[in-house]
């Protein structure tokens, strides 16, 4: 969220604020600085929260935006869709990724995020104080490594079966409020991670908790750290450092984005604010 401010604190006076239909779901693509992203925000004045949603391996941005059920849901709480494109992972294709394992030869992912998110606020009359970082799969790993490497740049993160990669960093960094949601039985994405066919290998989502839990150093928490939410069991680390807070809700699904997932993310960053 510092990035987010610090960037529209240097734009301001610069940037005239552009109408929502000069780009996003209703019109051509919003480009900044590195790439583009499509947006939607709801209905009536703002400021409008927003949760910044990265696609999966291959994905597209627009096509999240068409995702209606997902948009809609976001709406009706009264937060925008803001959905970045990811690099093309070939000269022609049309689908993106990310640089979800710090490669010096790609993207440089966080400050295009950080200016995704400037550029959508400015457009789309967003609260910085209420964006969040989340994604699936591939996207969920790259929310991932922003809130472990700069974790000022967003509020909020509630990654969707990723996981930071491995060799996990020697430390994450903080304070961060990190919401984590995978499914028990994914086997793209397992919660010890795998190999994949390039042969490196995801890391274990227990492990990059502990790097976060020292981050912020949590302790051991009461029992009310353990909840049951409809199907998602739920472990929460309350005993953290000012400005840290940790969750992790499982399901019994594979990879996907299970149903319920907006109310249950949203609820968690609401009792933070």
């Amino acid at each position: 969220m510092k990035c987010v401010l610090a960037i529209l604190a240097a734009l301001g006076g610069a940037m005239v604020p552009l109408p929502a239909s000069a780009c996003g779901a209703v019109g051509e693509p919003c480009e900044v600085e590195g790439g583009i992203y499509h947006a939607e925000a709801p209905p009536g004045d703002g400021p409008h929260g927003a949760v910044v949603f990265l696609h999966g391996w291959g994905g597209r941005g627009d096509g999240l935006l068409r995702d209606r059920g997902l948009t809609e849901a976001l709406h009706a709480r009264g937060y925008a869709m803001v959905a970045p494109q990811g690099m093309p992972r070939r000269p022609g294709d049309r689908g993106g990724s990310w640089n979800t394992r710090q490669n010096p030869g790609g993207r440089d992912d966080i400050a295009f995020l950080a200016a995704v998110a400037a550029d959508a606020a400015e457009r789309f009359d967003l609260d910085p104080a209420r964006i969040v970082l989340s994604g699936f799969s591939a996207g969920g790993m790259m929310a991932w490594r922003v809130a472990c490497s700069s974790p000022g740049t967003f509020a909020a993160y509630a990654p969707i079966a990723g996981l930071l990669w491995r060799p996990l960093p020697e430390a994450c960094k903080g304070p961060v409020k990190l919401h984590h949601t995978h499914g028990w039985s994914d086997p793209v994405v397992p919660l010890e991670g795998r190999i994949v066919g390039s042969g490196v290998a995801q890391g274990d989502l227990f492990a990059g908790l502990a790097l976060l839990r020292d981050a912020g150093d949590c302790g051991t928490d009461a029992p009310d750290g353990f909840a049951r939410e409809g199907m998602y069991q739920i472990r929460r680390w309350t005993d953290c450092a000012d400005g840290f807070s940790v969750e992790m809700a499982l399901h019994p699904g594979g990879h996907s984005i299970p149903r319920g997932w907006t109310a249950l993310a949203l609820d968690w960053f609401e009792r933070l604010e």
